[in-house]
């Protein structure tokens, strides 16, 4: 992780390395020539002991493992209802423990996925139009999973959370403002910063120090809603999107020729990807707002270590900067507030490629799918 060397013991303490949530649930949709569809859904568990003496997430650890080992889990009980064709169902151990639950179903055609998906918080329409395009619409139709309390809870803690993201912002902009003025100091200054100093980028001056040690320590208070607060089962960001979400985990779906037209969805070169609703999503989103480029989320993302950012200094540096008056934690809370709900659409549409002719060759086809599904998961 790339914020502060002299930090990561702070930040990395509460749980998992640095921003990982403890239990992962991932959906994964292919669509093949022809008639066959393809789900796989994935629940990941960290191990026993990344909670340290957190008992409320170890408790959470432990029943998402029983669930998986019992078959009671959210996606056995929701694929045992499909009627597939041909299915897999997958259960990894590490060391006698149980960290992966892996569900994989052909299917003959949509309405059982239709039935699965409206489980699960989204009313669907497909459509087959013929003439080569498909197309596939999906609608939230719940108002998330928070019990009151936890509804009452995050209310409060936007409104400290919003503080700190006013205060990183008002840091960032002094930043800003100072390069605006020595523009020959961006280097240095986002080399500190980056923790990554390359050759030439020199020291940094005494008030130098102070703008960026400032900017450091605030992007870490907006950092922490992605940890576990001692004594909690979810970080804040979770907790956002029990709240605010209606579809709990990550859904990606592969569609078997070009994209026509998409809403909502982000396009990934392989796949299609339906956003996260969330604080970290919606602080993504007010980039730019204020202040752009953004800092914090540059160099911190919702994962594991292995996943943080990396930013190049020299690049960054190069990159036009824009700010205006920082606002107050109001303002902030207000801006998160209106980004905290699903779109009202997400859609795909395709031009699909022709099904074989030969059923054998079809039926080859559909199984050689359902074989690869584990592989061909998006990272």
């Amino acid at each position: 992780m790339k914020i502060l060397r002299l930090a990561t013991v702070v930040l990395c303490l509460p749980i998992l390395g640095c921003y990982e949530e403890p239990v992962r649930d991932h959906l994964h949709l292919v669509f093949s020539p022809g008639p066959p569809i393809v789900v796989t859904a994935v629940r990941d568990i960290a191990a026993h002991g990344t909670a340290g003496d957190n008992s409320a997430v170890e408790d959470r650890l432990d029943e998402a493992r029983t669930d998986i080992e019992g078959g009671w889990d959210r996606w056995s009980r929701g694929f045992a209802e499909l009627g597939a064709v041909a299915d897999r169902t997958t259960v990894e151990r590490h060391g006698g423990e149980t960290r992966r639950g892996i569900h994989s179903a052909l299917l003959e055609s949509f309405r059982p996925l239709e039935r699965l998906l409206a489980n699960e918080g989204l009313e669907t329409f497909y459509d087959d139009r013929g003439a080569g395009e498909r197309v596939l619409e999906l609608r939230p139709a719940s108002t998330g999973q928070a019990s009151r309390q936890q509804r009452e809870h995050l209310a409060a803690a936007v409104d400290e959370w919003s503080a700190d993201v006013a205060a990183y912002l008002e840091a960032a902009t002094a930043l800003y403002a100072y390069l605006d003025r020595a523009p020959d100091r961006a280097l240095p200054c986002l080399a500190h910063l980056f923790d990554d100093q390359p050759e030439g980028s020199g020291p940094l001056g005494e008030g130098e120090e102070r703008l960026v040690e400032t900017v450091k320590q605030r992007m870490e208070a907006v950092a922490a809603v992605l940890l576990i607060d001692e004594g909690q089962a979810y970080s804040l960001n979770e907790l956002s999107r029990l709240v605010h979400d209606t579809f709990q985990g990550r859904l990606t779906i592969t569609v078997d020729g070009p994209v026509l037209e998409i809403a909502g969805l982000v396009e990934h070169p392989t796949f299609v990807e339906r956003p996260p609703v969330d604080l970290w999503r919606a602080l993504e989103g007010l980039t730019g707002r204020w202040l752009a480029p953004d800092l914090v989320t540059a160099m911190v993302a919702p994962g594991p270590d292995s996943a943080q950012p990396d930013p190049d200094p020299a690049i960054f540096a190069a990159e036009p900067r824009r700010w205006a008056a920082p606002p107050d934690a109001a303002e902030v809370a207000a801006e998160l507030r209106a980004r905290l709900r699903p779109e009202e659409l997400y859609l795909v549409r395709w031009q699909t490629r022709p099904a074989p002719d030969d059923e054998d060759e079809l039926a080859a086809l559909a199984l050689g799918l359902l074989a690869d599904a584990e592989r061909s998961l998006p990272d």
